[in-house]
């Protein structure tokens, strides 16, 4: 499966317009997106989902991820799944990164120019695209 960008982006959006400092994966369920189903976990989350916890853009309340049991998702033997209103955050880099995702150019550069990419080269690709659009409307306003 290959990373989509915009299903990131509304992923780590849910973080962003949370009333509070931690969710739980059932709130990121009521936002809309799709976290189960007959079968199980929905694939596309789950993909999304192992990507933010390996690299580091969402931790549980006590700034750890030691799998997705720490982040409140229990798979059974069978495949059955539970949802626990664990407490999870954004960390840092999770903030950086959903921040860069919300900038419409660089989500645009991101899926032309770098769709392919690894996750590492697509982090730091969203961060040096965010920085040199946000230079660029200073010096605008400095001139």
């Amino acid at each position: 499966m290959r990373i989509d960008l915009d299903y990131m982006a509304r992923l780590l959006d849910v973080f962003l317009e949370a009333d509070t400092a931690h969710i739980s994966v059932p709130e990121i369920e009521r936002s809309g997106i799709k976290i189960a189903g007959e079968t199980g976990l929905d694939e596309k989350f789950l993909f999304h989902f192992q990507l933010a916890a390996e690299n580091g853009l969402i931790s549980n309340r006590d700034l750890q991820v030691n799998g997705l049991k720490s982040l409140g998702i229990t798979i059974g033997a069978g495949g059955g799944v539970r949802l626990v209103s664990t407490p999870i955050r954004l960390t840092q880099s999770g903030h950086d990164f959903a921040n860069a995702l919300q900038n419409k150019e660089v989500l645009i550069k991101l899926r032309s120019e770098l769709k392919d990419a690894p996750f590492r080269v697509l982090f730091d690709g969203s961060q040096k695209l965010l920085e040199h659009f946000v230079k660029k409307k200073l010096d605008q306003l400095l001139e």
